[in-house]
């Protein structure tokens, strides 16, 4: 049996902690032990952890240095640890005013303790911390690092290539996010694998059955839905000004969207002046957004980038129309109008295409038909993981 550490950094709603979470229940606890070592307990998701899974805690220090400033300086602070707290302040002042992301760990790893216990194996699940964390903090006899994102057209620095050269393997989730990461770190080649996000099918579909007490009643207008961070990658800006193309076509529609973050008040604020507050509806996150995809006439996914889409594998096993904009990485889940429809990353592009649902009920029907028929290789992915460890 191994001894397998996993790192990240929460377990907010994500695609990568829900991945791992997946990952999580489709292991057999006869086969691994697993601790989970997270730099903040308490999010949205921990509860889903299996609980033969032992949660470690990170130390206050681990918490300030990796997470949010304004939520964890003042603990780093009362600790006593006041060259930490200046360190922290120092490098997200640096970030701030350069507009560019820079790599920071070797400017904090040295007020980060290392874990005590050897593992046989230990995967940093989400590139940047956590995998910089099972290198330099982490004993284990193997350390793998996960890539959830896609790297076309990114730069690593020297310092990035360095790290990720040290991983004895390397998973990323699909076939073009492995190009792109070996475009940007050609010496891993040799060691890095695919292995998909895995999505619990008969899940899914149970929890899409849950009970709510705000669904809204589909017999008046066309209901579409999206789920996702109100973020710049996920491209919600986007979808708000679709929503104004589509209202200013006159065309019957609501659109429920289904997340946070950081660009809520940008959006909140575009909706009121655009006048579409009857239209397109900042719903908040939530923990099981299952009966609100299953009861959407149309999914749409308007990403600017994606490395694999958990909502998209969703989707289709819930048998939805979607639509989703051409990011890099959309043809490894979405056949152009045959399991979804493909639209150029624009506002007006992506009202064409929710127009053409709308009107094209054949259209519609056939793209749920093939997206219900889709095949799932989640359990492939959990096999190859099993190897991957065993060597």
């Amino acid at each position: 049996m191994k001894n397998v550490l996993f790192v990240i950094d929460t377990l907010r709603m994500g695609g990568a902690e829900k991945s791992l979470i997946s990952l999580l229940k489709s292991l057999d606890p006869n086969r691994v032990n697993v601790d989970l070592f997270l730099f903040e307990t308490g999010g949205v998701l921990q509860p889903e952890v299996p609980n033969w899974v032992n949660i470690i805690e990170a130390d206050t220090v681990t918490r300030g240095m990796t997470l949010e400033l304004r939520k964890y300086l003042k603990d780093v602070i009362k600790g006593g640890h006041i060259g930490a707290a200046v360190a922290r302040v120092w490098i997200t002042l640096i970030q701030r005013f350069s507009h560019s992301p820079k790599f920071n760990w070797n400017k904090i790893k040295k007020y980060i303790p290392a874990l005590q216990k050897d593992y046989d194996v230990a995967v940093g699940y989400l590139e940047g911390f956590p995998d910089y964390f099972v290198l330099d903090k982490v004993k284990a006899n193997k350390k793998i690092g996960w890539i959830h994102i896609d790297f076309t057209g990114r730069k690593l620095s020297s310092e990035e290539v360095e790290y990720y050269n040290r991983f004895d393997e390397l998973v990323t989730i699909s076939d073009i996010c492995k190009d792109a990461f070996v475009g940007a770190v050609p010496q891993t080649e040799s060691k890095i694998h695919v292995l998909e996000n895995i999505v619990l099918t008969d899940e899914v579909r149970k929890k899409a059955e849950d009970e709510t007490t705000d669904l809204w009643d589909c017999s008046d207008t066309i209901h579409l839905v999206s789920v996702g961070r109100l973020d710049y990658q996920k491209g919600m800006d986007i979808a708000a000004r679709t929503a104004k193309a589509l209202a200013d076509r006159k065309i019957p529609f609501c659109w429920h969207i289904y997340g946070k973050g950081i660009m809520k008040d940008e959006i909140e604020q575009y909706i009121k002046e655009q006048q579409i507050e009857d239209y397109f509806i900042l719903e908040g996150l939530r923990e099981n957004p299952y009966p609100y995809m299953k009861k959407a006439d149309i999914i749409v996914q308007p990403s600017r980038w994606e490395g694999k889409s958990i909502v998209l594998d969703e989707a289709k096993i819930l048998g939805k129309a979607i639509v989703v904009t051409s990011y890099q990485s959309v043809a490894d889940q979405i056949t152009d109008r045959v399991t979804g429809l493909i639209t150029e990353i624009d506002p007006e592009k992506i009202a064409d295409g929710i127009e053409l649902l709308i009107k094209d009920k054949t259209l519609r029907k056939k793209l749920e038909e093939n997206a219900s028929n889709a095949p799932n290789r989640s359990y492939r992915a959990r096999d190859m993981f099993y190897d991957l460890i065993s060597g």
